[in-house]
């Protein structure tokens, strides 16, 4: 087991491919922040210009908006971003990742026993918490790099942008190896990623919730029932993008437990769709 997560590892780490998504992630969340300062009227821009007489001079321009702006820290635009997106991130990568890992021959040249096959789909659990945890730190980079172009924004609260990343990094995490499982129910990476992207930014939850709404309109569930369990936010998607910081102290262990039942449930899912099939 620990050999295969090694060698997980090596190929995800010397992919140049994974390599220019990091330095993509970092760039695009930089120009976003950018523009939401901007639009917000958060930000001022300070341009040098030079006077007549040679010497450079510095003006602060403001931006304006019909309303006051709110006050952001650093902290508060990092766990701003919508969470959905970090979930379609990990999804498209986790989808991708195993489709490479059958076309470049790593599962075919790979010689494990019969009932070493699930092993190999559990190990993959060891690139997806990489690569959502340096998510996660491109986003806070991304962020910051573009918030020291601006003068007056404050760090902000690191501790509970801390518990929030925890949080977050379990539940993607856990989508991740649903993601892994879908690929490995489809064995094509086309309708896996729809799938998947319909999943990560809510489209399924709305579904289902809808279908628990009509089957209570018709009688089959009950009034009481449908109070009691809405069947959609027990999703990881609706889990996902319903956090936020400011409510962690009231969804904080329900979340946890949620991602963790996911993460074992969608991890056994993979493994057992990836002994019973072919490794090509």
């Amino acid at each position: 087991m620990l050999n295969l997560i090694k060698m997980n590892m090596y190929r995800l780490l010397k992919s140049k491919n994974f390599i220019a998504l990091i330095v993509m992630i970092v760039l695009a969340f930089a120009i976003t922040t950018v523009q939401v300062l901007l639009v917000t009227g958060m930000a001022s821009i300070e341009t040098a210009t030079i006077d007549g007489d040679g010497n450079v001079v510095y003006e602060t321009t403001e931006t304006e908006t019909e309303e006051v702006a709110p006050e952001f820290t650093v902290m508060d635009l990092f766990t701003g971003f919508g969470n959905e997106i970090g979930a379609l991130f990990v999804s498209i990568f986790a989808i991708v990742y195993c489709e490479n890992e059958r076309k470049n021959g790593f599962v075919k040249n790979l010689s494990v026993a019969k009932k070493e096959k699930p092993l190999v789909f559990a190990a993959k659990l060891a690139p997806v918490v990489t690569f959502t945890v340096l998510l996660q730190l491109c986003i806070f980079l991304g962020t910051w790099f573009a918030t020291l172009t601006f003068k007056g924004i404050p760090f902000g609260d690191v501790v509970s942008a801390l518990k929030f990343t925890g949080i977050e990094t379990v539940l993607i995490t856990a989508f991740g190896m649903f993601s892994m499982a879908l690929y490995e129910l489809f064995r094509k990476n086309v309708p896996a990623i729809i799938f998947g992207t319909f999943t990560a930014i809510g489209l399924t939850g709305q579904i289902v919730a809808l279908i628990q709404m009509g089957l209570n309109k018709l009688g089959i569930l009950s009034d009481s029932f449908c109070e009691k369990f809405i069947l959609s936010e027990y999703f990881l998607s609706t889990r996902i993008g319903a956090l936020s910081v400011s409510d962690l102290s009231g969804g904080k262990v329900s979340s946890i437990v949620i991602g963790a039942i996911g993460l074992a449930l969608y991890i056994v899912a993979g493994m057992t769709l990836y002994g019973k099939k072919d490794v090509v």
